[in-house]
C-alpha cells in the first residue's frame, strides 16, 4: 500500500517539489523541526502547553525554586506561563524576556490581568542583547530544541550565567544530553518513503523563508515515541549519549563526543534516531524522547541510502560535532563514524546538519523528500 505521493510547496522565488503523505494511514510521518528558526503560531504553541509531562516538571521545579527569589525566565511566551508561575510561588520579581513583540505586549496585558504587574517586567528582546537591573538568582527556560541544544540553549544559557545570573544562582532545566538509537527506517515507514503531510507543509515553508532558500531541513519521525510496536521493529540498537550540557555546571556548547552503538536486533541500518533527555531537576527522572510521547520529537539522521543489513553484535563507532553557527546561537551539528560488521569491511557513514548553511537535495534522503524534474 503506497502512503505518499508528489506534490509542490512554496520556497523564496520558486515551487518545490515534495513527497507528501496521509498521516491517517502512514505508520511514521515527518514533521519540520522548527524551534530553531522564527516560526511560531498557536498550534505549535499548544502542542508544548499541552505536553503534560514537560509541564508539570517545570511547574514543580519553579515551585520548588522560586519562593524568594530574583527570577529571570528567557522566552516568557504569550502567556507568560513561568513568569506567572514563580510570581504565584513567591518570586521576590521576574524579569520575563520576550523577543516577539506581539507575544510581549500580549504577556504583559495577561501578567497585568492576572495582577502581578508589579513584580513581573517584561523585557523585549533577545536575552543575549538586554541588561537587568541586577543579576537574579534564578533562570527558567523552555529553549530545549529537538536535539538537546538545537534552539541555542548552550550558547544562550552560557552568556545568562556569565552576565545575567549571580554566581551559584539556580537553572531550570538542569540538564540535558542529545541521544542516538540505531534506526531501521525502512521498518518503521514499511518500506514506503516518508513524507510530509500536507499541514505540515507552511512549517517547512517558513522555515525555507526564515533562512531565504529552500535547503535540507532538519525533519522529525512522528509515531515512533507512543507506539511501541514500531519502535520495536526499528529501533536496532539501545540509545547513546552525546552533547552533555550542564546548565547548572560548567557549560559549554561545543565540543566532540565519541560513542558506540552495540546493535541488539537484526534489521537494515539506515541512521539514526536522535532526541533529547532533559533533566528540569537535578533529582528527576528525565524525559527521554526516543521512547516517551512528547512535544519534542526524534530528528532523523540519515546515513545509507538503501539500509545497511546489521545482526546482533555488529557495532557502529561515531563521533559527534557541536559547533555554534554564525549566527552566535544556533549550533551546526556533524558526525563521522563506522560500522563493524563481522567478515565485511568496516564502512565508514556520515551526517551533518547545520542551521542555516547546508545545500539543497544534498543526499539521497532528501533527494526523496524534494524530488527534482527526473525523480528522486
Amino acid at each position: 500500500m503506497r502512503y505518499s505521493f508528489i506534490t509542490e510547496l512554496a520556497a523564496p522565488g520558486r515551487k518545490v517539489p515534495v513527497r507528501a503523505c496521509d498521516p491517517e494511514s502512514a505508520p511514521v510521518w515527518l514533521f519540520a523541526s522548527i524551534g530553531e528558526y522564527p516560526v511560531y503560531d498557536d498550534v505549535a504553541y499548544e502542542v508544548m502547553i499541552k505536553d503534560e509531562r514537560r509541564m508539570s516538571r517545570y511547574a514543580e521545579a519553579v515551585r520548588r525554586y522560586a519562593p524568594g527569589r530574583t527570577v529571570l525566565d528567557i522566552g516568557t511566551g504569550k502567556d507568560a506561563v513561568w513568569a506567572l508561575a514563580a510570581a504565584r510561588a513567591g518570586a521576590r520579581h521576574v524579569w520575563a524576556v520576550e523577543v516577539i513583540p506581539k507575544s510581549a505586549r500580549i504577556a504583559r496585558e495577561t501578567i497585568e490581568e492576572a495582577g502581578f504587574a508589579d513584580r513581573i517586567t517584561v523585557v523585549e528582546g533577545l536575552s543575549t542583547e538586554i541588561e537587568l537591573p541586577e543579576p537574579v538568582e534564578m533562570c527558567v527556560s523552555e529553549i530545549i530544541g529537538t536535539l538537546g541544544g538545537s534552539e541555542g540553549a548552550g550558547s544562550v544559557l552560557r552568556d545568562a550565567r556569565k552576565r545575567l545570573v549571580k554566581p551559584g544562582g539556580v537553572f531550570i532545566p538542569h540538564r540535558s544530553v542529545t541521544t542516538a538509537v540505531a534506526l531501521d527506517l525502512g521498518s518503521a515507514g514499511r518500506g514506503e518513503p516518508l513524507g510530509f503531510p500536507p499541514f505540515v507543509f507552511r512549517y517547512v515553508e517558513e522555515v525555507f523563508a526564515s533562512v531565504g532558500r529552500p535547503f535540507d531541513l532538519r525533519v522529525v519521525l512522528e509515531g515512533l515515541q507512543d507506539n511501541p510496536k514500531v519502535r520495536e521493529r526499528s529501533y536496532l540498537s539501545g540509545p547513546v549519549e552525546v552533547e552533555p550540557l550542564e546548565f547548572n555546571g560548567d557549560l559549554d556548547p561545543e565540543g566532540i563526543d565519541g560513542a558506540e552503538l552495540t546493535f541488539t536486533a537484526e534489521g537494515e541500518f539506515s541512521g539514526l534516531a536522535l532526541g533529547v533527555r532533559l533533566w528540569v531537576a537535578e533529582d528527576d527522572e528525565p524525559i527521554d524522547s526516543l521512547v516517551q510521547s512528547s512535544s519534542w520529537t526524534p530528528v532523523y539522521a540519515p546515513l545509507a541510502e538503501e539500509g545497511l543489513p546489521v545482526r546482533p553484535g555488529d557495532r557502529f563507532t561515531f563521533d559527534f560535532t557541536t559547533t555554534i553557527s554564525d549566527d552566535g546561537v544556533h549550533p551546526d551539528y556533524a558526525l563521522t563514524g563506522e560500522l563493524h560488521r563481522a567478515g565485511v569491511p568496516a564502512v565508514t557513514l556520515s551526517w551533518s546538519s547545520t542551521h542555516h548553511g547546508d545545500g539543497f537535495r544534498a543526499t539521497p534522503f532528501y533527494r526523496s523528500l524534494f524530488p527534482g524534474p527526473g525523480g528522486p
